[in-house]
């Protein structure tokens, strides 16, 4: 019986899978499963692909005291948002710090949260 599972009939150069009865047709020929492997390895890229991680574009803020034209920009901002930055229910309404760090653009927002604590002239 195990040897009429795996039987291969050898015709004309090729050889053939047959099921366990073997009167029945060939499953497939080996030349064909070799060729579909060929074809699979054809098809697999010839570069190998390298697995990095992508490096996040972050913005770089600068650290340490504030240059003279940081601050100047923000108490220009502070001038024009005047009412905003009265009111501090509206501060939180506003993202107001996110907005003037994208005016100080050297500058994140809790940068410029902090620097608005100390030198709050209001």
């Amino acid at each position: 019986m195990a040897n009429q599972l795996n039987q291969i009939k050898i015709e004309e150069g090729l050889e053939y899978y047959f099921c366990s009865n073997p009167s029945e047709q060939p499953i497939e020929s080996k030349s064909t499963i070799e060729s579909v492997k060929e074809l699979a390895d054809n098809l697999k890229p010839q570069v190998p692909i390298k697995k990095t991680r992508r490096k996040t574009a972050r913005k770089t803020y600068n650290n340490g005291h504030w240059t003279q034209k940081e601050h100047r920009l923000y108490l220009q901002f502070i001038e024009t948002n005047k009412e905003i930055m009265m009111k501090s229910d509206m501060k939180k309404q506003e993202k107001i710090f996110k907005q003037m760090s994208l005016v100080i653009r050297t500058r994140s927002p809790s940068q410029c949260r902090s620097h608005h604590q100390k030198f709050n002239p209001f």
